[in-house]
């Protein structure tokens, strides 16, 4: 035991002795100068996202101050289309080609007028457009996502002003949309440098689906593309705010900041601001120091470690593997999983003995455990007495039954049976004499109904069977012939024959399984009381 403990502790400590004092020191200079790269980094990329949003915010903020404006005069714009339609036209040279169309839009959704639609007589609608629906539900401003304007053709976003009419009312909603490409021709984002970590910075802006409206300085997406990296939109849609790595569509690892761009009256961004940069560009210095420390490292401690690894290959790990190997199996349900490390005396043995005896115990207690569950099971969901299903597994069949029925549009019907006078008979007789009935009756519904029929004892004298794809006369049919076979029983009981045993019958069919179990169950039973009033020994069928 000593001489194995020591070895143990001789390739611990010579491993440590060996590689400790190195790798303590390298490490640190490593992490410290990781960790400044990384922090600057971060304050850089925040502040890049931060300016980068601003423009769009600013441009935001003047679409609404400059719509709201055109708001004041919406009578004269709503008194004559053509003059409507002048007005914006005159406003475009006015606005540098920053909105490619400007207009008015009347609560309907129709086009009233538009800087880009002239004297056309074609009816436009815009009643479709999220932007457009926002606006009128809200009241308020509201931005919208990309398209491509029905009026000029040319992509960009809308940004929509509703004009309050009387009460709550929207009386019409002013518009104008961007031009995305005079938006990616300003801003912050285009600001350049000449470090390495300028030239491999990539700044894209992001609409509230994902879709590319800017991006500098490499063009991987045009304008409207859906944004290519899965894991940077899983982020802009959970409404994510901050810095986070990951990986592009290349499998490079990436630094990104993100920075969300105003405020929708529904509680969303509408623009999202994405600055990212590779990491290895972040880290390139403190990778290069990682190098040299590392080489060093690995050319003293390459005989050190070498012989530290064989030696417990040797002495542990093909052991512990082979409990490893034994838990992984025992952990997955395989209880005949056993170590096997023979008999000796040393630890690594007597664990793997303690290992074995655990696991057979664990195998006996499964095997007892499965027996109880099996019998749990058969009794939680079948009734004593006769053997059927009890109301419990009938509801859950029922159920089943039905969403089957509505995928195929079939009908189903449900069949509730009562023994008639069967209160009568048990005082009379004797409960062990009503059990015989009861016994007997189970028995003929068990062997008359078809196989994909469902017999369940509802409790007491009653019974419920299920038949799916059953239309009225196949379910009457069926009810019939069951009236038969329980009418022809002769029972006796103590040497003495027992009075004819008759069923009142209710039926309800559901022509396409639409309708609850419970609404079709409660059919079958009013229908069944129904024939127990009108004389019993009888069927009613009824409607569910």
């Amino acid at each position: 035991m000593l001489t194995n403990i020591n070895a143990r502790l001789r390739i611990v400590l010579l491993v440590i002795a060996a590689a400790l004092p190195m790798l303590a020191v390298s490490l640190y200079g490593i992490v410290a100068q990781r960790q400044a790269a990384e922090a600057a980094a971060l304050d850089e990329m925040r502040l890049i996202a931060e300016l980068t949003a601003q423009r769009p915010e600013q441009m935001i903020q003047g679409a609404r101050q400059w719509l709201s404006t055109m708001a004041v005069n919406i009578d004269a714009l709503l008194a004559s289309r053509g003059a409507c339609n002048d007005y914006f036209n005159r406003l475009a040279p006015q606005l540098d080609g920053l909105f490619h169309s400007a207009g008015v839009i009347l609560p309907d959704g129709e086009l009233y007028c538009d800087s880009a639609l002239a004297e056309s007589r074609v009816r436009v609608t815009a009643g479709d457009q999220p932007v457009f629906r926002t606006a009128i539900a809200t009241g308020q401003f509201t931005v919208g996502e990309f398209r491509v304007g029905r009026t000029a053709g040319k992509p960009g976003i809308d940004f929509a002003y509703p004009v309050p009419g009387a009460g709550r009312q929207v009386r019409a909603v002013v518009y104008a949309a961007l031009n995305l490409e005079k938006f990616a021709e300003s801003g912050e984002f285009q600001r350049t440098g000449t470090s390495s970590r300028s030239a491999n910075r990539l700044v894209t802006i992001y609409d509230r689906n994902g879709i590319v409206l800017a991006q500098y300085p490499e063009v991987r997406y045009r304008i409207g593309e859906k944004g290519q990296n899965p894991r940077v939109l899983e982020r802009l849609s959970s409404a994510y705010h901050g810095v986070f790595t990951d990986i592009d569509q290349k499998r490079v690892q990436r630094l990104y900041a993100t920075e969300y761009v105003g405020r929708n009256a529904d509680g969303i961004a509408p623009l999202r601001v994405v600055v990212s940069m590779p990491t290895a560009v972040i880290f390139a210095e403190a990778n290069r120091a990682l190098m040299r420390t590392g080489i060093g490292i690995v050319l003293i401690s390459v005989l050190v470690v070498a012989g530290a690894w064989y030696g417990a290959e040797v002495l542990l790990l093909r052991k512990v593997r082979s409990l490893l190997d034994m838990a992984h199996r025992v952990r997955h349900g395989d209880f005949s999983a056993r170590a096997g490390l023979g008999d000796g005396r040393e630890e690594m043995a007597q664990l793997g003995r303690a290992f074995d005896g655990m696991v057979e115990e664990l195998q006996q207690r499964d095997l007892r455990l499965k027996q109880v569950l099996q019998q749990l099971n058969a009794q939680a969901v079948s009734d004593q007495l006769t053997g059927l299903p009890n109301r419990r597994f009938l509801w859950d069949a029922l159920e089943a039954e039905l969403m089957r029925g509505r995928r195929k549009q079939s009908p189903l019907a449900v069949m509730m049976l009562d023994i008639d006078y069967f209160k009568e008979f048990n005082d009379r007789r004797g409960h062990e004499a009503g059990d015989l009935v009861l016994k007997n009756v189970a028995s003929v519904l068990r062997t008359v109904v078809r196989g994909s029929d469902i017999v369940a004892r509802h409790g007491g004298e009653e019974f419920v069977i299920v038949l799916p794809e059953a239309t009225e006369e196949t379910a009457r049919a069926r009810a019939e012939a069951l009236r038969a076979e329980i009418a022809a029983l002769r029972l006796t009981y103590g040497g003495e024959a027992l009075e004819p045993v008759t069923l009142s019958v209710g039926i309800a069919v559901s022509a396409d399984s639409h309708e609850s179990g419970e609404a079709l169950v409660r059919a079958a039973d009013d229908a069944m009381y129904e024939a127990k009033r009108a004389g019993r020994d009888r069927i009613v069928l009824r409607n569910a």
